[in-house]
């Protein structure tokens, strides 16, 4: 078996180009077999292959390959099936090479060797019956999707159609499996998270724990500023006062109370730069909780210098008086 042209820094379009060209030059007895796999939103899974002689189509297949297998493995055994069909027709009698054609480069590599991953007894017995073709070479060569190659097409819409036919059940696959338990994996995370979860994220709607969330993204000053506003540790004075903090500033600029939030409602911080009308409960959710939110509220923050100069940590200190001090 043989793997030739894969996409390397081809575009797609120039792919397709070189494909067809090829397809046109190929002797007229090789046969080429196009193959794919689908899997529509409600999980139905299917494979399809068409196959071609002097570009003339002597079979095709549709295969619904049922809800417990991934697009992955539908394209390894379409075409697997494709190259059944291809050796056991009439056509073979006279062709010399076959030529498995199929859009997904990484189903294309596994053909040629062995796999621990999904769908290890299909592409095994791909091989060993590759192994058994003698009148010249089976060929494995990628194919651009979706970009006017009418073989790909034509195995794209036998892949949907075995995925629309009634389903068989079976096992799962390993990239079935992995899907499943992923999806368990995350519905149990959610699960316990809507019970440890704090009242501070409760309060501001946060009910998911990404791995790798977007905020991280955010500048690290104000992601750290962030953090203390959704879990309540930081620069506020409930905070300071219950773990003793002599030294803290209890007091904004203006009078109240350092809060998670005091930034909302801070006299001094809307005289200038005023949020948009609405009511607390429906927007401290969104800019405290979300990713977008939080842009806003950095924005927002940096421009009237709300943490540096209305806010800050600590206070500066006042002024020294300059001049003679004379006593009474």
């Amino acid at each position: 078996m043989k793997c030739i042209h894969s996409p390397n820094s081809r575009t797609k379009q120039e792919a397709a180009t070189e494909f067809n060209d090829f397809y046109d030059l190929l002797p007229r007895e090789d046969i080429v077999i196009f193959s794919d796999g689908s899997k529509l939103a409600n999980g139905n899974t299917g494979g399809g292959f068409v196959g071609y002689q002097d570009n003339h189509k002597f079979c095709e297949g549709s295969l619904p390959l049922g809800r417990m297998k991934e697009v992955y493995d539908s394209e390894a055994i379409a075409a697997f099936e494709g190259l059944k069909a291809a050796i056991s027709s009439i056509e073979s009698r006279i062709a010399t090479d076959i030529y498995i054609c199929l859009d997904n480069i990484e189903v294309a590599a596994r053909l040629l060797s062995k796999s621990t991953g999904s769908s290890q007894d299909t592409f095994s017995a791909f091989r060993q019956l590759a192994s058994t073709w003698h009148n010249g070479t089976v060929h494995i060569r990628w194919v651009p999707g979706h970009k006017d190659v009418a073989g790909n097409e034509a195995a794209d819409k036998a892949a949907k159609a075995g995925a629309a036919l009634p389903q068989p059940t079976g096992a799962y696959s390993y990239a079935g499996l992995r899907r499943v338990t992923k999806g368990l994996r995350q519905k149990a995370m959610n699960q316990l998270w809507s019970t440890v979860i704090p009242t501070t994220y409760r309060d501001l709607e946060i009910f998911t724990s990404p791995r790798n969330p977007k905020e991280l993204s955010l500048p690290r000053p104000f992601l750290g500023r962030l953090i203390a506003i959704r879990s309540g540790h930081g620069d506020f004075a409930s905070y300071h006062e219950r773990f003793l903090h002599q030294d803290a500033q209890l007091l904004c600029r203006c009078g109240a109370r350092k809060s998670p939030v005091h930034f909302f409602f801070c006299s001094i911080a809307k005289r200038n730069h005023p949020w948009p009308k609405g009511k607390p409960a429906d927007i401290l959710p969104f800019l405290c909780g979300t990713y977008e939110g939080a842009e806003v509220l950095a924005n927002w923050t940096k421009a009237n210098g709300f943490y540096t100069n209305i806010c800050p940590l600590h206070l500066p200190p006042p002024p020294i008086l300059k001049g003679p001090i004379h006593s009474l």
